[in-house]
């Protein structure tokens, strides 16, 4: 035992030189860490513990979301966090914790806060402007 909490706490002091983490965010990483290696040593398939560190709704707040694999919290979006620590892609972070498409990966503020600026900048009618003429150089050019 005192191997593996040994080779986990090596690991993520590894990850922690890299990336900036609170005690907590330590601490459930060795466990998350711990209970992988320990999967592992007792042959059982998979990279991670079959539960997830957070649930839905302790992952994604009106003001930050968290990690439901390790457990992190703090983050805005989740897609940087995804690539770098798990080399994940947002589909495959979706498809493993079931998450549906309407559900955005970044805090809810932060997401109405891009809407806005893209609304106040006339995003939306530049694309729709932009699908139009699309549409009529391709009717166009069928003829």
């Amino acid at each position: 035992m005192a191997d593996l909490l040994e080779l986990a706490t090596d690991i993520v002091i590894a990850h922690a030189s890299t990336t900036e983490m609170t005690s907590d965010d330590l601490m459930s990483e060795i466990k998350a860490v711990y209970a992988t290696l320990k999967g592992l040593e007792q042959g059982e398939a998979g990279d991670v513990p079959a539960k997830p560190a957070l649930t839905r709704r302790q992952a994604f707040k009106k003001d930050e979301v968290g990690c439901m694999i390790c457990g992190k919290t703090g983050l805005t979006t989740l897609k940087r966090h995804l690539a770098t620590a798990h080399e994940m892609k947002p589909g495959q972070y979706r498809k493993r914790f079931n998450i549906p498409k309407e559900q955005p990966l970044a805090a809810t503020n932060y997401v109405e806060k891009k809407r806005q600026i893209a609304l106040d900048r006339g995003l939306g009618k530049n694309l729709a402007k932009a699908r139009a003429a699309k549409t009529t150089k391709v009717k166009k050019a069928k003829k």
